[in-house]
């Protein structure tokens, strides 16, 4: 739940920064000011499809009040101080600031060199995809040459025979993606010996060579495929995920990100020292970083409190909910009659007069270990269960229930179990709970959040300033 929390509350998108000397507070939570900028970056990813109206904003303008007195109470509680919030936070927190901390024009000139560089590499051939079987002699002498001859050549017999080239670089091939049947990849012939591309490079798709011999080693290629290098377009999100892993890239593009700031912002330090600086102060100069990390600071504190306050009391909080359900049970009604209990296919009549007999007395919830113990020995019977807790089936759900209940429809035995029937009973209303208990469950989930949220209301200090709330724009 957590995470369908925060996706909710994080969804990244790229958003102005409002910060500056047009930068109201639109409403301060317990000393709290929250300027027009954090609200508009959260007004506006929540409602990114509908019309700005007055009306919009000031009903947002409540959400986001109770949404800031919650993490206030987090806040009381030390929750923001917890070992595994810190540590999720903490994570989160600085995958983010990595786009934050590195020069992006630095490395897109980088990639770009890179890609040219691929391109003399590879040259006008382009790229072909190889597997490779390779032999290497043992040392320098003819009688190793020899030995390693004798193999290749047994080896493209092999081939030729119809055997499977992956299976056989598997078995012989000493090169180290025999573990991969010779894969080799994607090669260009600028990044390979002469005497190697010009093999590879010789040969259609789906043909392998003929043994031949390249630094000292013996090799029979195949290539399964070919095709031009593309354009810089083509091959950018390849390049960047090869720069990601790049360490003295990616550290050159931080410290010259952090070093215009230290130029800009008049700071002392440079380099490696202006890096660490700049991550430190990056929520106040990077406003649109500082709204995506209050976002998830905010939201991660939202579901710990949430989860104590509301979600925790729904599950176990047994009693809670009978009171409740009890309390309003008048507006828990069903639309038409609906059936509790169970459909029961059996090998005989017998059976189902035993099991009917068995669970005389018993609630439809106690009847699995007697179903259970007429199963032990062999395979007397199998049933059905509606879908709600307690079992309930509804008219049109269950053609079974419909024909031996409801009397419409028709329906065929279950193979191998040929008589079929049902014991239970046909409710007006609900019962218990159980018989409703996914709208008690979610009525009484909103009952806790309204009795919270007025609490909140009630402990802490909060001021909505109207005029502010104006002059956010769509």
């Amino acid at each position: 739940m957590r995470r369908i929390l925060i996706c909710f509350l994080s969804v990244l998108l790229s958003v102005p920064c409002f910060a500056g000397t047009d930068d109201p507070v639109v409403m301060s939570v317990n000393g709290y000011d929250v300027k027009k900028s954090e609200f508009e970056y959260f007004f506006r990813k929540n409602n990114n499809s509908a019309p700005v109206t007055s009306k919009s904003v000031q009903q947002y303008a409540d959400l986001y009040l109770n949404f800031k007195l919650k993490v206030q109470a987090a806040i009381d509680e030390g929750m923001d101080k917890s070992e595994s919030f810190l540590s999720e936070y903490s994570m989160y927190r600085n995958m983010q600031a990595e786009e934050y901390l590195v020069d992006s024009v630095f490395l897109e000139n980088v990639a770009r060199a890179s890609y040219q560089q691929s391109v003399d590499e590879i040259g006008s051939e382009g790229l072909a995809y190889v597997y490779l079987i390779s032999v290497r002699p043992k040392d320098d002498s003819r009688e190793a040459f020899n030995e390693s001859a004798e193999l290749i050549d047994e080896v493209y017999g092999m081939l030729e025979a119809g055997q499977d080239f992956k299976a056989v670089a598997l078995k012989f091939s000493q090169d180290p993606s025999a573990m991969d049947g010779g894969e080799l990849g994607w090669i260009g012939r600028g990044q390979v010996p002469d005497e190697f591309a010009d093999v590879v490079f010789s040969l259609e798709k789906g043909e392998y060579s003929q043994p031949f011999m390249c630094d000292r080693t013996l090799f029979i290629v195949k290539v399964t495929n070919k095709r031009d290098l593309g354009s810089y377009a083509d091959n950018r999100d390849d390049i960047y995920n090869w720069m990601s892993g790049q360490e003295e890239i990616q550290s050159e593009a931080k410290r010259r990100k952090a070093n215009q700031y230290a130029e800009r912002l008049g700071w002392t330090v440079r380099d490696d020292a202006a890096v660490a600086h700049l991550d430190s102060v990056l929520e106040e100069v990077e406003p649109d970083f500082g709204n995506i990390s209050r976002e998830y600071h905010d939201g991660l504190l939202l579901f710990d409190i949430s989860n104590r306050e509301i979600w925790e009391k729904v599950i176990t909080g047994s009693d809670g909910l009978e009171n409740y359900f009890n309390t309003h049970r008048k507006q828990y009604k069903f639309t038409e009659p609906c059936f509790k209990g169970m459909v029961f296919f059996c090998l005989n009549e017998d059976v189902f007069r035993k099991v009917e007999a068995a669970v005389q007395g018993l609630e439809v919830q106690e009847w699995v270990d007697t179903i259970l113990s007429f199963n032990r020995k062999e395979l007397q019977m199998r049933v059905m269960r509606g879908s709600s807790e307690s079992g309930l089936f509804k008219k049109g759900q269950n053609a079974y229930v419909d024909k031996l209940v409801f009397g419409t429809g028709e329906f065929e035995p279950m193979k191998g179990f040929p008589y079929v029937n049902v014991i239970g009973k046909t409710l007006t209303e609900p019962e218990s709970v159980q018989d409703v208990a996914g709208q008690v469950t979610e009525d009484y989930q909103s009952y806790l959040e309204d009795q919270w949220v007025k609490s909140l209301r009630k402990k802490y200090k909060y001021k909505i300033y109207k005029k502010a709330l104006k002059q956010v724009k769509p």
